[in-house]
């Protein structure tokens, strides 16, 4: 690909460079001023000199991308909000009161409701910020997005994953600027008000939307489903059904992307067609086109993956406007440009790239679908169409799927070749109801029965689908550097499918071969591995022996303990393990004695490590005195006052203690 053919795809990879070294290695302000300031120099001279054609134009190309790169690293430190001298951190202290606007409702836990809370005051001090809050549900707090919130409690900062290899809640939310959290403990310490602001507004037209479906016409589970189909309100979607779509390869149909994007501009672009017949018509259907676009967008609670669509449609309604064939892989680059620019940590979003690998396989791969889903019959074509685009685009995909879920469900065309018809159906008849619910109530009875019936016939061919677990390939073990090598592969691939010369297939061959060195080396490193772990779970208790790539698990509840086991064999490229139940006396290099609720132990024991669980009424220190351990572990299992008791008696004997809750999976080498 030339420069100047698509010349906003190298200024992207630059700018996405950029992003990239700043969110690793967090470079100072100085440093990267001076290079910007270098950069601008080099530019502006490689400007001049090329304009005069006395420079290279490749060296040209060059410090354009560098001064891309360098406006990358720029744009993600401005970014985060905790640089800034008036983020709430920096105004926190003993006793607080912190005053804002909710922004956003999240999905519920079994015992707390989850909002985003938008900082605007701390302590009568003007600040910025988000904070994650946690309502208990039996307060009966009755909060909606909009709503002025002031809370006299002190925002604590969110914590890690206390887990190997789990996923990282805070780092998520810490990509979308949120660092702190509060936990409301008694309801004299909010209060909640309403307010006229942006986010009202929004919740108010959203809610009046929601609230013209009748719910009662609904099955529950067909409601939340519709909803989150519709509006991308997936608060309320429970997790049976969520399961079921991931296993069966079509939870993205779930997640408002392009996908709906294209069906609501196709309706709008029908519905406009006779204004071509004015002479500003199609700037008129270019006009209400964006307006329906993004108010659409901004209802469905303008994620990632819609904006990212929104804004490419747009640039295709543009296009469309001026009579311009627009490249698409410019559209693309260029949608994807605006959105990193607004939010730098859009490019470590899952949806963002999950969204933006699957549409950039589709236009690399689309002369090839193009040349072999044709045919005379329309049925034939369209259904050969809809195969090769679902397989192409899970192509593109696959690597991020490896990593992010560690599982592949092998049936995803046959899920994706009833499923992607079906919801589109929905999702059009859906936004029909619209209308309907509010000037003809009595037919939309009729759309409600017919809705049910689709989305029953959908749920009952996803639980079908998802019942061939043989053909679900789960606890993939896959590294970062296993998604690089792999999309490789398909690189190479693909560049024999253009070009399909004999010495094409060496590149291919010898990306493989780069592919399987990658793996060997990353197993062989986690082979000499060898750990005894103890894991933070408050349900249960759970311990870990590996050696050689086999793993022993201990615990007394598999069910609780499922996830964690899973996450650890991933990680750790385990190829075996097994279960069985906690024992009271281990030997990993050292003695290590476990002492459950009981408190049982004998004074003959003479371990090295001592580790406390499920709450054990026992006298510390005369353990410590008669035992002389060298170090106390204390897994999540147990009560906080326990812990917080047993660590100060530990700092007073001046021995080891580690709080699994307070830092995490323990690790014995």
């Amino acid at each position: 690909m030339k420069f100047i053919k698509f010349p906003i795809v190298p200024i992207l990879g630059g700018f996405s460079i950029g992003i990239v070294i700043q969110y690793y290695f967090s470079i100072p302000l100085f440093y990267i001023l001076i290079g910007l300031i270098l950069n601008v120099i080099c530019f502006s001279i490689g400007y001049f000199l090329n304009t005069k054609k006395k420079l290279n134009s490749l060296f040209f190309e060059s410090f354009v991308v560098l001064l891309c790169l360098n406006l990358g690293v720029l744009s993600n430190y401005f970014n985060v909000q905790i640089h800034s001298k008036t983020h709430i951190s920096n105004f926190i202290s003993e006793k607080n009161i912190v005053q804002g606007v909710v922004s956003e409702k999240l999905k519920s836990t079994t015992y707390y409701d989850k909002f985003i809370l938008k900082a605007k005051h701390i302590n009568g001090q003007n600040c910025i910020g988000k904070i994650l809050l946690y309502v208990p549900k039996k307060q009966k707090i009755e909060i909606e997005v909009g709503n002025k919130i002031k809370v006299f409690e002190t925002p604590k900062l969110l914590q890690n994953a206390l887990n190997p290899n789990q996923f990282n809640y805070s780092k998520y939310l810490n990509n979308q600027n949120v660092f702190y959290e509060i936990k409301i403990k008694e309801t004299n310490t909010i209060k909640v008000s309403t307010d006229t602001n942006f986010y009202y507004y929004i919740n108010l037209i959203k809610s009046k939307l929601l609230k013209s479906y009748d719910v009662k016409s609904f099955k529950k589970d067909n409601y939340n489903l519709l909803m989150a189909l519709l509006f991308g309100e997936k608060t309320e979607l429970s997790k049976e059904i969520s399961t079921k779509y991931t296993q069966a390869g079509i939870i993205h149909i779930l997640a408002i992307s392009g996908l709906h994007i294209a069906l609501i501009y196709g309706i709008v672009l029908w519905l406009t067609k006779p204004l071509l017949r004015f002479k500003k018509g199609k700037l008129y259907i270019f006009l209400i086109s964006i307006c329906i676009l993004w108010f659409y967008a901004i209802l469905a609670g303008f994620s990632a993956s819609i904006v990212r669509a929104a804004v490419m449609f747009s640039v295709v309604a543009f296009a469309k406007m001026i009579n311009r064939q627009s490249n698409i892989y410019n559209s693309l680059a260029v949608s994807a440009l605006l959105l990193l620019v607004f939010n730098p940590n859009y490019l470590f979003d899952v949806g963002f790239q999950l969204s933006f690998a699957a549409v950039s396989s589709i236009v690399i791969f689309q002369p090839l679908v193009r040349k072999y889903s044709y045919s005379k019959n329309l049925i034939i074509l369209k259904t050969k169409e809809l195969l090769l685009i679902s397989l192409v685009a899970q192509i593109g995909v696959l690597p991020l799927i490896l990593y992010y879920f560690g599982q592949f469900p092998l049936l995803f065309l046959l899920a994706n070749l009833i499923a992607i018809p079906l919801s589109s159906l929905i999702l059009i008849l859906g936004l029909a109801l619209i209308p309907f619910n509010f000037l003809f109530p009595k037919l939309a009875v009729y759309l409600i029965i017919l809705i049910n019936f689709l989305i029953e016939l959908m749920n009952a061919f996803t639980a079908w689908i998802v019942k061939f677990d043989v053909f679900i390939i789960k606890n993939i073990a896959f590294h970062e550097v296993l998604v690089l090598l792999l999309y490789l592969i398909i690189a190479t691939v693909l560049y024999f499918v253009y070009f399909s010369k004999i010495k094409n297939l060496k590149p291919i061959l010898f990306s493989v071969l780069i592919f399987q060195l990658g793996y060997f080396f990353l197993n062989s490193s986690e082979k000499n591995n060898n750990e005894f772990g103890v894991f933070n779970s408050m349900k249960n208790s759970l311990f870990v022996e590996t050696k050689n790539n086999e793993s022993v698990f201990y615990t007394d509840d598999l069910a609780n303990s499922k996830s964690s086991i899973e996450a650890y064999t991933r990680g750790k490229f385990v190829k075996k393990y097994r279960i069985e139940p906690i024992k009271n006396v281990y030997s990993f290099n050292k003695k290590i004695l476990c002492i459950d609720s009981l408190g049982v132990y004998t004074t003959k024991q003479k371990p090295e490590i001592v580790i406390l669980i499920q709450s054990p009424k026992i006298n510390l220190n005369r353990l410590i005195s008669t035992i002389k351990p060298e170090q106390i572990i204390a897994d999540g299992s147990n009560y906080k006052s326990y812990i917080q008791l047993w660590k100060t008696t530990c700092e007073q004997e001046k021995i080891p203690f580690h709080a699994t809750a307070e830092k995490g999976f323990y690790r014995l080498k």
